[in-house]
């Protein structure tokens, strides 16, 4: 309830006040009726009224210097009605200088009065609401467990805390959340300073975001341009993202406008989209599309990068990201693509004898959450280039495809008894990596390549000389006949001298 003090010097006057409105329904307890000024002063030292009606002409103390000694009390000061008569303007005019903003004349037209009641009223429980939350906030206990509770390790069972949430529910009709993603120092400074100013509560969350939780929506709105504007004019090339979530109920829903919030700030800085606040009902109306380039647009970018046609690779890396922003490709659709371009382009620096750690500065980028579209544009450029860049120092030493060496070396040393770890050693590759790329280039492995041109060979000594197959066996790399045999076969469905008897028929 609401205190009120009544104040006037004729008796029927302070009857008509008492009786002209249901103060208990309008939620006010009439805490002093006076018949002075003296009076009035007394009762406002002992009751701390909301409210004083007063006439502004009393015996002793009048009403302007009532309003003028309990400006200077130790209190918060009530609100005043001051009454008078006609022809009183300069008592009107001292009434407004000293903050007054309901002066009524008698008699009291019931219309007026009952509009200054319903706004007094409206003014009263606007001042109970944020006292109520300038209290909760004044507990730093709040906003610590709110963070947590945000970041998934509030519990129910801090009991004091769940009572300052419910408290703080039941004055206000529901919360926003404003999400800020940026460099820390600034956006956190920024955040609580604004947030203070409203008597809004600032979240401190870890790593570059903080957090306000307003409680309307539209003073969310309002609060989240005074932040944007206050972090672009901060100098420092600061950029960060201000986004709103959609209201809630309670505290304990806030978790749910966090999220929304902070999925629409990631997407917007994503794109690095000019402008103010993003609202999370107008970015959720803009689908994101999960479809991933075409393999064969990624294969002709890896293409030109093997051949070092440089312009083609810049051409077709931003055809790439031009797909991606006109179709606003979902951001860990494009990491996804990015990671690709990137595994893609340390093999085939590994195909020239190069190794994946000249490019860790590459894989710790693209560990962490998906960067800006620029920013992953940017790294894959600096990536490409860096792989051509070696691929052009290695063919400019004259030695070609390292693969191309290995399948050369094979040639003029198959009958030679050959391990892959031996190949590997020659070629300073690793023998894991070796025989692997070595697959993928000729769909087959090394062993399997040498045992081809052993039999291939051994086909044509069959056909060109005398030799007992036992010997064409050994000089073409095999220690056992059985072996040699088994390996001819398998490639020419014939044994070695049915094969040699049918192409001397056949000739």
């Amino acid at each position: 309830m609401f205190k009120v003090v009544l104040a006037d010097d004729e008796t029927i006057a302070l009857e008509g006040l008492r009786t002209l409105t249901d103060w208990e329904e309008l939620g006010f307890e009439i805490c002093g009726v006076c018949e002075n000024g003296e009076e009035a002063l007394t009762a406002l030292t002992e009751c701390s009224p909301d409210l004083v009606i007063t006439d502004i002409r009393m015996p002793g103390i009048d009403g302007l210097e009532l309003i003028k000694r309990a400006r200077q009390l130790d209190m918060e000061p009530p609100i005043f009605i001051v009454l008078s008569g006609y022809g009183e303007f300069e008592y009107a005019r001292t009434a407004i200088r000293y903050g007054v903003r309901h002066y009524l004349l008698k008699p009291v037209v019931e219309a007026e009065w009952e509009k200054a009641l319903a706004a007094i009223t409206d003014e009263l429980e606007t001042r109970m609401k944020q006292k109520t939350q300038q209290n909760m906030l004044a507990n730093q206990l709040l906003p610590v467990a709110i963070a947590r509770m945000l970041e998934g390790q509030w519990t129910e069972s801090e009991e004091e805390i769940a009572e300052q949430m419910d408290r703080l529910d039941e004055a206000v009709s529901g919360w926003t959340y404003i999400h800020v993603d940026g460099p820390k120092s600034s956006i956190s400074e920024i955040c609580r300073e604004l947030a203070g100013s409203v008597g809004a509560l600032f979240i401190d969350l870890s790593g570059d975001q903080a957090g306000i939780a307003v409680d309307s929506s539209a003073r969310a709105a309002e609060l989240a341009s005074r932040v944007h504007a206050e972090l672009s004019l901060s100098g420092n090339g600061v950029k960060g993202a201000v986004s709103i979530g959609p209201s809630v109920r309670s505290l304990r829903e806030l978790p749910v406008s966090y999220m929304v919030a902070a999925r629409a700030a990631s997407r917007h800085f994503f794109y690095s989209e000019p402008g103010g606040p993003i609202d999370s009902a107008m970015n959720a109306r803009s689908e994101l599309s999960y479809n991933l380039p075409s393999a064969e647009l990624t294969e002709e970018l890896m293409s030109a990068v093997e051949r070092l046609q440089e312009q083609k690779v810049w051409d077709k890396l931003k055809e790439i990201f031009r797909m991606f922003k006109q179709n606003r490709t979902a951001p860990e659709v494009v990491q996804m693509t990015s990671v690709d371009i990137m595994l893609k382009s340390i093999d085939l620096v590994q195909e020239f004898g190069g190794t994946a750690e000249q490019w860790s500065d590459s894989f710790d980028f693209f560990k962490t959450e998906p960067k800006s579209l620029g920013a992953l544009e940017d790294t894959l450029r600096v990536l490409l280039n860096s792989c051509m860049g070696y691929i052009k120092q290695h063919k400019e030493r004259g030695s070609g495809h390292p693969l191309i060496r290995v399948e050369c070396f094979l040639k003029d040393n198959y009958s030679k008894p050959l391990t892959v770890k031996e190949i590997a050693e020659q070629f300073y590759i690793n023998p894991v990596y070796l025989g692997q790329a070595f697959i993928k280039k000729n769909g087959i492995s090394i062993l399997e390549y040498i045992h081809n041109l052993r039999i291939e060979q051994a086909q044509k000594r069959l056909i060109e000389t005398g030799e007992t197959v036992r010997n064409i066996a050994e000089n073409v790399g095999y220690v056992h006949y059985h072996h040699f045999l088994r390996e001819f076969e398998k490639r020419t469905a014939l044994k070695p001298v049915a094969y040699r008897n049918q192409a001397h028929s056949e000739g």
